[in-house]
């Protein structure tokens, strides 16, 4: 009488499972010895991603989307001086400063703001008035980025 065995489960010789081990944690682990004249050196660009000022405009007011009214006229003394500065696209996160300078280089004025990132054009504003009155005389306003001047321009007060 043949008596029905339960179906044995054979499991591959503990010897071959040792040595698949052993190679695969050998070929994982290998590194080739290479002579340093043969390695070669790969050197990584890092993009460097600025402002760049499509245009400032100058004038003594601004419209709701930050663009200015009149611009490139003289100033009077008591005007305020407001710069709208168009960032060409894309613009990266960045700190836009606007420093107004007289003829002798003394800064009259100085602020900051943050740009808002994008692909698409921003206009920021920035404005110079002074309680007493701006002197008549030439004036330049810079904009740095990051602290480094990327654009300028020049205007004039005159006395009334």
């Amino acid at each position: 009488m043949n008596i029905p065995r339960p179906l044995e489960h054979r499991s591959p010789p503990l010897a071959l499972l040792i040595a698949l081990s052993a190679l695969t944690v050998t070929s994982c682990s290998r590194k080739e010895s290479v002579p340093q004249s043969q390695t070669s050196t790969q050197s990584t660009t890092t993009e460097t991603h600025t402002v760049h000022v499509k245009s400032i405009d100058l004038g003594r007011g601004l419209t709701s989307d930050r663009r200015v009214i009149t611009t490139d006229q003289p100033f009077s003394p008591g005007d305020t001086v407001y710069a709208a500065v168009v960032l060409a696209p894309p613009v990266p996160p960045s700190l836009v400063t606007a420093r107004w300078t007289s003829a002798d280089g003394q800064v009259v004025y100085e602020s900051t703001l943050p740009a808002t990132p994008g692909e698409t054009e921003a206009v920021m504003q920035f404005k110079m008035a002074k309680p007493a009155g701006i002197p008549p005389g030439t004036y330049k306003v810079e904009i740095l980025a990051d602290g480094q001047v990327v654009s300028s321009k020049e205007f004039t007060v005159t006395a009334p």
